[in-house]
């Protein structure tokens, strides 16, 4: 089998890494490429693992949306509504399942399986029962939220064939750059409009979804053919009761995010040292001088500014999952 080539691509997340930190942007781009494989340099392992590290909010994120994915799905196949008891029972075994991979350091051998944060960097056994506690309850309140939520009855009133496929990964081209989105669910209403949704277990940070929305909007113009008049975006906020956040699809925002994204990518291109082959050197990408976001980092244990292996350090608070 041929090995897998590392394309220059761009991401609202890639973007979010780049403008943290660019080591660790290098790190988790290039310096962890390939790590999956068993004859991979033990530092290229080790920064592939440490890249699959999840905090305990980011889980609680992929939780949910998980359970929603599966919950959309079965409803296509049985006709049956979703219920908050049912996803807060699936999501339950989820919790669990991931928690037993993280405390048996399943990702050892298979880096994919659940690795959380605050185990990692903490005593590797346990965790303060106020933090396992808040998880499962964000878990278990944004899925009574989704249940519960105007938006799941108004895409129950849609015949499913009129829905997108559901939490997908896909790319589009934007002058020459793969750009990549990851829809949670879009589907087309009576009157042909086409509503894309995002759902949100963190807060809102308006900036970054005007532009993860955008580009989704892009997306759906280039791989479904929607005129972008028909497109209509929005976040839903499941910690905060289900509330919907309308985002702007007008001209003027699409142009912005576009100039937007092509500058990001430029100046990431700017630091590789062969630009055509998307080679990069470590020693071209400076480490941040952020505190914050050195005590929420993943590569903690590989980063040389970090004295030790970073288990000295305070984690961060709670952030954003997604």
């Amino acid at each position: 089998m041929a090995r897998l080539a590392n394309e220059f691509s761009w991401s609202v997340s890639r973007d979010h890494v780049f403008r943290e930190c660019r080591r660790a942007y290098y790190y988790t781009y290039y310096g962890a490429w390939g790590g999956w494989e068993a004859e991979a340099p033990e530092r290229t392992r080790l920064l592939y693992r440490l890249k699959n590290i999840k905090s305990l909010a980011m889980w609680a994120g992929s939780v949910v949306h998980d359970t929603i994915a599966e919950a959309l799905n079965r409803y296509t196949r049985t006709g049956q509504p979703p219920t908050a008891g049912e996803l807060q029972a699936r999501a339950r075994t989820r919790l669990r399942s991931g928690w037993i991979e993280s405390v048996n350091r399943e990702w050892l051998a298979r880096p994919k399986k659940t690795n959380l944060f605050e185990l990692y960097y903490g005593n590797g056994t346990s965790l303060p029962a106020e933090m396992t506690d808040r998880t499962r309850k964000r878990v278990y309140d944004c899925l009574a939220a989704f249940a519960e939520s105007a938006v799941l009855r108004e895409i129950l009133a849609v015949p499913y064939l009129d829905w997108k496929p559901v939490d997908s990964l896909d790319s589009f081209d934007l002058e020459g750059l793969k750009v990549w989105c990851a829809i949670d669910f879009a589907y087309t209403d009576p009157s042909g409009t086409l509503r894309i949704v995002d759902w949100k277990t963190g807060s809102e940070r308006r900036e970054s979804l005007s532009v993860q929305m955008a580009c989704y909007a892009l997306y759906a113009a280039s791989a479904w053919f929607v005129p972008l008049e028909q497109v209509r975006t929005y976040g839903v906020f499941l910690g905060e009761d289900g509330r919907v956040s309308p985002c702007s699809t007008s001209p003027e925002v699409l142009v912005q995010t576009k100039d937007l994204v092509l500058s990001s990518a430029a100046a990431m291109r700017q630091l590789l040292r062969d630009v055509e082959a998307n080679v990069a050197e470590e020693d071209s990408f400076p480490f941040c001088e952020n505190e914050a976001a050195c005590r929420r980092c993943n590569f903690r244990e590989a980063c040389p500014t970090i004295e030790g292996d970073g288990r000295n350090i305070p984690a961060a608070r709670d952030g954003d999952e997604r």
